[in-house]
């Protein structure tokens, strides 16, 4: 999901990412992604900037499913 192509070949899967691209990635609105973020403990702050981590979301949503 989300690879990003660097150069002609690697890709990269970020784990991270700023609170609009979570919301883009996983379809909710900025206050649910926040909700959910900080249900899951995914919320990395590194200063002012408020990032999510991607793979506990993931295992957040896959909990909550099953």
């Amino acid at each position: 999901m989300n690879a990003r192509n660097i150069g002609n070949e690697t890709k990269i899967n970020p784990k991270t990412g700023r609170i609009d691209q979570a919301c883009e990635r996983y379809g909710v609105g900025r206050s649910a992604m926040r909700r959910i973020a900080e249900e899951s403990g995914a919320v990395v702050r590194i200063g002012r900037t408020y990032l999510i981590n991607y793979s506990k979301v993931d295992q957040y949503m896959d909990e909550l499913s099953e």
